[in-house]
């Protein structure tokens, strides 16, 4: 009874805080595009241009909704998104990142160096597994901030001080979370706890406060908002372990509560048969692909740094050099193939397409820049190795730069494959399995060269991973984008870009 009366004094405040001066079953009329402050409907008098960008990801019933007057001391929080009874609202222009969520990425090129060199440094299941466990935290609060800029990003003082304070609290953990496995000295785990439990519970207390000013999301936010702070508090029960292994078991746990948390409180049937909501949150896609692609290039940018930062190559034109110009190859092939996706000219996102695609969207992505960290770091380090075949000790730098690729190319894999392909027959000419189904033969081809080690020299090695990578992409390139297709006289074919 008391879900169902907050659900009906939340539909009485939606009629209100969609716009002024409209009421009624506003959502459900033929004619609401007549209605101040309710845009037009698709497929009746919305602009042509518009209606191709919103399908863009996949035809969907939507209507535009106007965003209220913009202060640059304090907005009235609102949801740029969200659906009512399967239909979409959303507000109108196209949703870019803000030079708040630029400045945001800066400071995860450093997190992101750090943690990923520590793991290279000692090169072994340990240290990946220790890499893992304190990346994952780094994420999932940036992850958080993202969520938080796609449903409400307004740009006013308070976001401005709430996102430079998120950025204080990812210093101190970033400077400590590499020494919490110290048993002796305890205070960089106590301080990386701490950090980590002020950042998810101020995201947890901003999205609760934020609530009581937007009914179409009120219960998802509350929910949302109080286990961030519950589960953040958790972290402090790890103080009373003493050992590793049960940091460590504590720890996996914990994250993976964490992220149950969040995909059920976002979940299309948590949402319908437990919440019982009519009004829910919806991802602003061209906002989620656009962070997660700025994600994806920072991962990148850990291949470049690496190999420019201080001038770890020099001098002049050496093995080390050309070892930095593969890494450097490498990297742009990664680039190619993810921005291609499966080729598709028209397809429906795997944010929308089911909520199972839209998971593996996410966590997808997690793996893939988690593993090019890895790549990175250890392409650069492989680059400054001084000796021509590589000692048996440092194997493990290899297999962690070969083992990466191969992880990366079966997570761009799914990533392909989470999108549903709706290119009109006949465009293509090879199947979408064989566009991208030869990722990840070609990264275990890659680990396989590993154990060359003691017959190929390191340059050798890098230049045929580098190669493998060219040939790759050249060929999804050939398939993807079909010759006859473009310059065939018999072909008038009308191609939309990828998607």
């Amino acid at each position: 009874m008391l879900l169902k009366r907050q659900q009906n004094d939340q539909a009485g405040e939606i009629q209100n805080s969609i716009s002024p001066g409209v009421s009624g079953d506003h959502h459900d009329t033929e004619d609401s595009s007549t209605m101040p402050g309710v845009a037009e409907t698709l497929g009746q008098t919305a602009d042509p241009e518009m209606q191709e960008f919103v399908n863009k990801y996949g035809d969907i019933q939507f209507e535009f909704i106007d965003a209220p007057p913009q202060n640059p001391w304090f907005t009235r929080p609102y949801a740029l998104n969200y659906f009512h009874n399967g239909k979409l609202f959303r507000t109108r222009h196209e949703r870019t990142s803000g030079r708040l969520e630029l400045f945001l990425d800066l400071v995860y090129v450093g997190i992101a160096a750090n943690l990923a060199s520590a793991a290279i440094e000692e090169h072994t299941g340990a240290s990946l597994g220790k890499y893992v466990l304190v990346f994952i935290p780094a994420w999932t609060i940036w992850a958080d901030l993202k969520d938080f800029m796609n449903y409400y990003f307004n740009d006013d003082i308070i976001q401005r001080v709430f996102v430079l304070w998120i950025l204080m609290l990812l210093v101190v953990y970033d400077n400590n979370c590499l020494f919490v496995d110290d048993l002796e000295n305890r205070t960089p785990l106590l301080t990386s706890i701490v950090a980590y439990f002020l950042a998810r519970a101020s995201t947890g207390i901003i999205i609760v406060v934020y609530s009581f000013f937007i009914p179409e999301h009120r219960l998802q936010m509350r929910v949302f908002g109080l286990g961030a702070i519950i589960f953040g508090a958790c972290w402090f029960f790890i103080l009373l372990i003493h050992s590793i292994w049960g940091m460590v078991v504590f720890a996996s746990l914990l994250l993976f509560i964490e992220q149950v948390h969040f995909c059920c409180n976002v979940h299309p049937w948590v949402k319908k048969n437990v919440m019982k909501l009519t009004h829910s949150t919806a991802l602003n896609i061209e906002h989620e692909e656009e962070r997660f692609h700025a994600f994806y290039i920072i991962a990148l940018g850990e291949f470049l740094y690496s190999i420019v930062a201080g001038s770890p190559l020099r001098s002049g034109w050496n093995t080390n050099l050309a070892k930095g110009i593969s890494v450097l190859v490498t990297a742009f092939m990664f680039m190619g193939i993810y921005a291609s996706k499966d080729g598709s000219f028209k397809a429906t996102h795997a944010l929308r397409r089911s909520a199972t695609t839209a998971m593996v969207f996410i966590y997808a992505h997690f793996v893939a820049i988690a593993s090019l960290l890895i790549v990175g770091d250890a392409g650069a380090h492989l680059s400054e190795y001084e000796e021509k075949y590589l000692e048996e000790e440092d194997f493990g730098v290899l297999m962690f730069f070969h083992g990466g690729i191969l992880i990366a190319l079966g997570a761009l894999t799914a990533l392909s494959y989470a999108d549903r392909d709706e290119t009109p027959v006949g465009i293509h000419s090879v199947p979408k399995w064989a566009r991208v189904g030869f990722r990840v033969p070609v990264g275990c081809l890659i680990l396989g060269i590993s154990w060359a080690y003691k017959s190929l020299t390191i340059v050798k090695i890098m230049w045929l991973d580098a190669l493998f990578m060219i040939l790759l992409t050249a060929y999804e390139f050939a398939v993807m984008n079909p010759w006859s297709h473009f310059y065939s006289p018999a072909s008038k074919i009308a191609l939309p870009s990828h998607h």
